[in-house]
């Protein structure tokens, strides 16, 4: 996964800016290939599990690895708002302080 970022030189504010590749491809900056086109599907959020519908991102076809532009990393910051970030569950065992383990 990679989060690509468009600002300026200037101090200008960051725009959502939406990238379109040409219908050829962008060069994919994990494998080279000239496969990176804009998808729109469902995406597993990885922070907790979390299955994200209908997010816009760049997509390599040949190594398959998700690309986040600032469009789809507003998209998620506006999911996230919705549905706020769980934190994973720690499962503990009942430990009995007197076992012997050999």
């Amino acid at each position: 996964m990679l989060i690509m970022s468009l600002s300026s030189q200037n101090s200008q504010p960051i725009k959502k800016k939406r990238l379109i590749p040409p219908a050829t491809g962008w060069n994919c900056p994990m494998c080279d290939q000239k496969a990176l086109i804009r998808v729109t599907s469902s995406s597993l959020l990885e922070e907790d599990d979390t299955v994200m519908p209908e997010l816009d991102r760049l997509q390599c076809q040949s190594c398959k690895d998700d690309l986040f532009d600032l469009y789809a990393m507003a998209q998620i910051a506006e999911f996230r708002k919705r549905h706020p970030y769980k934190k994973p569950m720690v499962k503990r065992h009942n430990v009995d302080k007197n076992a012997v383990t050999a």
